[in-house]
């Protein structure tokens, strides 16, 4: 019978040490997983500075339109959209959770990114078909141009606009799909509290 004990004793005394091991185990799944969280986090508030770094670069460069001869009111009206633009993107990269922020509060906050973000199409398309439109319109009509240096310019905007317009859509679908995997580890997160 004290043998018995014994064996029930020892069993007892192992499954307490399996049932400690298993709860440090979850502890570390969860620091991995936060860690995982806060790394993609980063990197979409990373990808949003860079774009912003960009746009303010764009506007700067945007300048050099008189220079090469494009009328005033086209370049103003082209520093007007990339200011639009600029903003609208610091809006929307202001979005993201702050990286200690709780987890429903982060959630919200992805999710609210990841909305404007895909939703930005239905104002970014049009700008650029007006902004394309005014580009291909001062190409052609203004007199500062040279007529054998027209052709080459609309060919330039187009591969331009091939060039540009697959970059940004590289761009957007590494970002929203970034905003995918960083919303289903904070599910996850979720899932073990």
């Amino acid at each position: 019978m004290e043998n018995t004990d014994n064996i029930l004793n020892e069993m007892q005394q192992q499954l307490r040490q399996l049932k400690d091991k298993l709860e440090g185990e979850k502890i570390v799944n969860e620091k991995l997983l936060k860690n995982a969280y806060r790394s993609k986090l980063g990197s979409l508030k990373r990808k949003g500075l860079v774009q912003t770094i960009i746009g303010i670069i764009a506007m700067l460069l945007c300048l050099n339109l008189l220079n090469m001869g494009f009328s005033v009111p086209f370049v103003i009206a082209t520093e007007v959209m990339l200011a639009f633009c600029l903003v609208a993107t610091v809006i929307i990269n202001n979005r993201l959770p702050s990286m200690d922020a709780n987890l429903v509060t982060a959630a919200k906050g992805v999710t609210r990114f990841k909305k404007g973000y895909a939703n930005w199409l239905w104002v970014g398309i049009p700008l650029l078909v007006v902004f394309l439109a005014g580009m291909g319109y001062e190409i052609l009509k203004n007199e500062n141009f040279p007529a054998e240096a027209k052709t080459p310019m609309l060919i330039g905007l187009g591969v331009g606009l091939v060039i540009g317009g697959a970059i940004g859509l590289v761009l957007r679908h590494n970002i929203l799909a970034k905003s995918d995997e960083t919303l289903a580890q904070i599910e996850d997160l979720m899932k073990g509290e």
